[in-house]
């Protein structure tokens, strides 16, 4: 919960209005610009040169190449 006096809440409910959004969305909007948003997870894609490594992965034995020379 948040708390804020009537007047600010009544310019939050008249915007949301305007915009045709709840003040839920309006509160989220502002906190965001005033903290920023989170740093989105990086991931990374990369092609192993292997073909199937579904089935290499299922063998018993499977032993991987070295990737050093």
């Amino acid at each position: 919960m948040i708390q804020a006096d009537e007047e600010l809440l009544e310019r939050a409910r008249r915007r949301a209005a305007e915009r045709g959004v709840s003040i839920a969305q309006i509160v989220r909007e502002a906190l965001e610009k005033e903290l920023g948003t989170r740093p989105k997870p990086r991931f990374a894609v990369f092609d192993s040169g292997v073909g199937d490594l579904s089935r290499l992965a299922s063998e018993d034995e499977f032993e991987p190449e070295p990737w050093r020379s």
